[in-house]
């Protein structure tokens, strides 16, 4: 009798050491998958970010771009009546040319 509740007993340590050990090892699964999800939400963040700042500089850039083409676009504007201007000032110089001959 006992040796049986010896080994009974030997049982039971058995099986609560087999359920710590089952416990800790899933416990820390858990702990694993959680720092994993953490650290992928970390990255995410961080993309979302770089993403932000990323397409602020490209709207600066587009409103840049905008700009340099209005002002280009004056500028042609402004050559154009200058050219006009030059050849209306070479005919009238034409003219004064071909009056005094």
């Amino acid at each position: 009798m006992t040796l049986m509740l010896i080994w009974g007993f030997i049982a039971l340590l058995s099986g609560a050491v087999g359920f710590l050990l089952w416990f800790q090892f899933a416990h820390k699964t858990d702990i694993t998958a959680n720092d994993q999800v953490f650290q992928l939400e970390q990255k995410v963040q961080h993309l979302e970010q770089h993403l932000k700042a990323s397409l602020e500089i490209m709207q600066d850039l587009a409103k840049k771009m905008h700009i340099q083409q209005e002002v280009l676009d004056k500028t042609v504007g402004n050559i154009s009546a200058l050219e006009k201007q030059n050849a209306e000032l070479v005919k009238v110089l034409e003219i004064a040319i071909n009056r005094k001959m």
